[in-house]
């Protein structure tokens, strides 16, 4: 009679964890299958120009150029957008319009290859979890984030959601070195030109990844000094990342083309001293800042990953001690990481970045409140494994996945003004060619209204080629110039 209660018991807590995979895999698929209605937009004409007429090679280039040159409508030294830009420029339409599933599908791949790793390291075997883990947190990352639209549609605004991919596809090297029974010469080779992508996506990318190893190589450091066999195996391969990570925020602040940028920038630039106390601040403020504004979803967030160790079998440590000081740790890392998001922004311009920018703070935040959740999740396991804590977990479960639910049909909401955009640059795209079969070298086109979504379209001017955006894509179509007007 015993074992089939714990038979029961065990297909309840399957049953409440694959509710809780399935309802955010179905909100990353509708997240990706709304990419289809994405086309180009603000800088992607200045890129998809010079893409046209000098190739990406030449554009790549442009990082050297200096001067009135170096004034192209996009940040030149940013190599990684420039090469990731260019790809996607190759397929045409196409590309704009699988940009969301291929960020989605790698930020999924990574960050389940490196949670399949940790569990290996920390000893928790539940394949189910991993996946949990890796779906919940990408789904409520993209969900909530404060830029949803520039950092998963727009071409070029996703180097901030690629400096996050790039940065988890690191951190699985070095946990996959970890977990092997010898070191690889093979991953300390292909770490280097994968930490060399990652830092170039962005400046305040690459002070988030820095940040972010610097601590992991203490980390590291210390535990192969305790004599920890899988650091012992990760310390090397650890090192050279942050090592390739420093180089590639070298370069991108020695671009010869930086000193045309930093002219048209009036402010003057805030005392380092300053900015590092203002970064603090900043970070502080956005994580108290993340549960007011939003709480619910981060209380459902953080449910999910309580019930999750009580429903995953996960090996009992009652050790209320070592847990309030692993949560505190992991508070103090959060902080810290999050203050070097700040760091660019605040030295340059004396405030926090903009919301795309603080993309890479959410996410580095819902992470550590997992983990946090988790660790107190466990406990509660270890102190009281009874019917009714596990009734509580399974109702926790299902009432999340419920709230996920409901957040999918608010997102479904989306779908048709992404429809209309797309409809609306379609018919556009179709004049513009038409005029081009004329021989027309005028045109004028109707602006797209974006209602919000903080991204330009061909944008309103008095005169002619009278905005930047409107100068790029009329050389891009050939025209002397393109008028913008509003519908």
């Amino acid at each position: 009679m015993k074992q089939e209660n714990a038979s029961g018991k065990t297909k309840l807590n399957r049953l409440a964890v694959l509710l809780g995979i399935g309802m955010p895999l179905v909100g990353l698929a509708l997240l990706a299958y709304m990419g289809i209605y994405n086309r180009f937009w603000g800088d992607d004409w200045c890129y998809n120009f010079d893409f046209k007429t000098l190739g990406i090679g030449g554009t790549l280039n442009t990082y050297f150029m200096t001067g009135h040159e170096a004034l192209r409508g996009y940040a030149n030294n940013r190599y990684s957008l420039t090469l990731v830009s260019g790809l996607l420029y190759l397929t045409g339409i196409f590309g704009a319009k699988i940009t969301a599933s291929l960020v989605i599908a790698s930020w999924l791949a990574g960050l389940t290859w490196t949670f399949s790793n940790l569990s290996k390291i920390f000893k928790i075997n539940s394949k189910s979890a991993v996946i949990l883990s890796a779906v919940t947190i990408l789904y409520f990352t993209l969900y909530i984030s404060p830029q949803r639209f520039q950092v998963l549609y727009w071409i070029a605004g996703i180097h901030y959601s690629l400096t996050i991919v790039t940065g988890i596809f690191l951190l699985a090297l070095i946990t996959s070195q970890a977990v092997r029974e010898t070191r690889s010469k093979a991953i300390d080779y292909i770490i280097i030109p994968v930490a060399f992508l990652a830092g170039g996506f962005s400046e305040t990318g690459s002070a988030f990844l820095l940040g972010a190893f610097s601590l992991l190589l203490v980390t590291v450091w210390y535990l192969k000094w305790k004599q920890t066999d899988w650091a012992i195996k990760a310390f090397p391969t650890t090192v050279i990342a942050f090592v390739t990570l420093a180089i590639a925020l070298l370069v991108l602040a020695s671009a010869p083309s930086n000193a045309a940028r930093t002219d048209v920038i009036s402010a003057e630039r805030t005392e380092l001293f300053t900015a590092i106390l203002l970064s603090f601040r900043f970070a502080f403020d956005f994580m108290l800042d993340s549960f007011l504004s939003l709480p619910l979803p981060h209380v459902m967030f953080l449910a999910v990953f309580f019930a999750l160790p009580i429903l995953s079998s996960t090996e009992k440590r009652a050790d209320l001690l070592k847990t309030l000081l692993s949560a505190l740790a992991v508070t103090v890392v959060l902080w810290l990481i999050i203050s070097a998001v700040q760091a660019p922004s605040v030295l340059f311009y004396g405030a926090p970045p903009d919301p795309r920018g603080k993309s890479l703070a959410r996410f580095t935040m819902l992470v550590g409140l997992a983990v946090i959740a988790w660790l107190f999740g466990r406990e509660i396991h270890s102190r009281w494994d009874n019917k009714w804590m596990t009734a509580i977990a399974i109702a926790t479960m299902v009432i999340s996945a419920a709230y996920t639910a409901r957040t999918i049909t608010n997102t479904y909401k989306e779908v048709s003004s992404y429809a209309y955009r797309a409809q609306k640059w379609d018919e556009r795209d179709a004049h513009i060619q038409q005029a081009i079969r004329e021989g027309q070298t005028l045109v004028e086109v109707t602006v797209i209204d974006m209602k919000g979504l903080g991204v330009q379209d061909i944008m309103k001017s008095k005169d002619m080629n009278g905005e930047w955006i409107v100068s790029c894509s009329s050389q891009f179509y050939g025209f002397k110039a393109i008028k913008a007007e509003q519908p």
